[in-house]
């Protein structure tokens, strides 16, 4: 039992609640949100010259277009008049955004078009001034990101060792990429944007006493398209599992985990693909020739890893299976305890028509806001919600000290003679590295100022 005082002076050891409180949202919305890079889009959602989708930055509504010259541009989706939502639907192809109020008119992002500006303006307005407020774009791997922030660093050294990781085990452009199903599915959910960043960063911890059910569920079923993957010899074929920090204790924290290896993962996947079919089988061959041949050098090469968090709040899930479509997740923040959710399901684009049909509804049935798994973690963050900033609850911290004094503790088994050459901070698959570098980069942000 603790006193509260005693639960207090555990503070700096740890995550206070008031990291989540109205307050500090306001300064994360300009200290955290508009000095990093941010998922915004896929570029084949946008394939054709003058094509846009909508997006968010944080609370801000963007416009993510392929201009007439082929170049992505990211707008902040806002006239400057007066401030009016300028562009009102979620995707279409036009060369120019007319806004609904009083027609001032944006092509590529520049002001082409003010009604009567000689009759009403004398002329005196001066057009090249007042387009539109444009963020800075890279494109990787088809992602795309934005970022306010002029001076930041480039997206190559903002990904870090993160790139790595999403080179081999997610974009697969060797494969030929990923492409993006139209249309996402959105929900909300009452809590803080934080709580999922840092669930999808590394948290397995949690996994069998938050989805112990849909486990038995899997494992139960007959129907071969919910069913877990194929009987496997996982104890014979020694599996080991992993967390990686991409970028630990340095610049913007990403994490991975479930990062597997051994032979037991690729056994459960040729079973499920000889469950699908021949063209399944194929293509699962294909995929390990071509990721055996990239990573012929290394002495262990991961099978893949499964879930992680790009800072500040785009997810990752699905990475770890051939079968499991990819999840592109973004936590939109929408207030101190609101979220809303974005959920993209990415297959590979050069895969065959069942296996693309079996990565689409996995995906959905596991992580959709009825799926199987993603809302046990909501009952969950909403439970948290309820207590974390009430009279007493929001003083006393959150607990990140699970083996904190063995970071640098080596998670590999013994018996690897060659130690693998992995980007990363390699931690073992139950840990709070990951979690506890993410507030590292935070809390680097929140006290860094805002110079402007």
């Amino acid at each position: 039992m603790s006193t509260l005082d005693e639960a207090i002076g555990q503070a700096h050891r740890s995550v206070n609640p008031l990291a989540f409180s109205r307050d500090w949202y306001r300064r994360e919305l300009e200290r955290v949100f508009r000095r990093s890079w941010m998922f915004v889009a896929h570029d084949s959602l946008i394939p054709s010259n003058s094509d846009y989708v909508v997006s968010y930055m944080a609370e801000d509504p963007v416009i993510v277009q392929r201009g007439r010259d082929g170049k992505i541009r990211v707008y902040l989706n806002r006239c400057r008049h007066r401030g009016n939502l300028l562009c009102v639907h979620d995707r279409g192809n036009t060369p120019a955004f007319v806004c609904s109020y009083h027609a001032w008119t944006y092509t590529d992002g520049k002001l082409t078009g003010v009604p009567s500006i000689r009759d009403f303006y004398h002329g005196e307005i001066d057009r090249s001034k007042l387009g539109l407020v444009e963020a800075k774009v890279e494109v990787y791997g088809g992602l795309i990101f934005a970022c306010w922030d002029a001076n930041a660093v480039s997206l190559n050294d903002y990904l870090g060792d993160g790139r790595w990781w999403l080179d081999h085990f997610l974009l697969r452009e060797e494969l030929g990429g990923l492409e993006v199903i139209p249309c996402q599915q959105r929900y909300i959910v009452p809590v803080n944007w934080k709580l999922p960043a840092e669930n999808f960063g590394g948290d397995y911890f949690h996994f069998a006493a938050t989805h112990g059910s849909v486990i038995d569920a899997l494992a139960q079923t007959d129907d071969k398209r919910i069913a877990a993957t194929g009987a496997t010899t996982a104890k014979a074929d020694k599996p080991h599992y992993f967390s990686v920090a991409a970028n630990y204790g340095r610049g913007a924290a990403h994490g991975f985990y479930e990062v597997s290896t051994g032979q037991a993962p690729r056994n459960q996947e040729l079973a499920l693909a000889q469950r699908l079919g021949p063209e399944a089988v194929e293509w699962f061959h294909e995929r390990e020739r071509l990721l055996n041949e990239k990573l012929k050098a290394l002495p262990q090469r991961p099978y893949s890893f499964h879930v992680a968090n790009i800072f500040p709040n785009f997810a990752l899930v699905g990475a770890g299976s051939a079968f499991y479509g990819k999840g592109l997740i973004v936590h939109h923040p929408r207030g101190p305890n609101r979220t809303e959710a974005w959920v993209w399901c990415a297959v590979e684009k050069n895969a065959p028509a069942i296996v693309k049909k079996q990565q689409r509804f996995v995906l959905m049935q596991r992580q959709a806001a009825a799926g199987l798994v993603a809302p046990d973690d909501h009952e969950n963050f909403e439970r948290i919600s309820e207590t974390i900033d009430t009279g007493v609850g929001r003083h006393v911290p959150f607990h990140y000290e699970m083996a904190i004094g063995h970071d640098d503790d080596d998670p590999l088994p013994k018996e690897w003679k060659d130690r693998p050459n992995w980007p990363g901070k390699i931690g073992p698959r139950v840990s709070e590295i990951n979690q506890r570098d993410f507030y590292r980069h935070w809390n680097t942000l929140m006290e860094t100022g805002d110079e402007e």
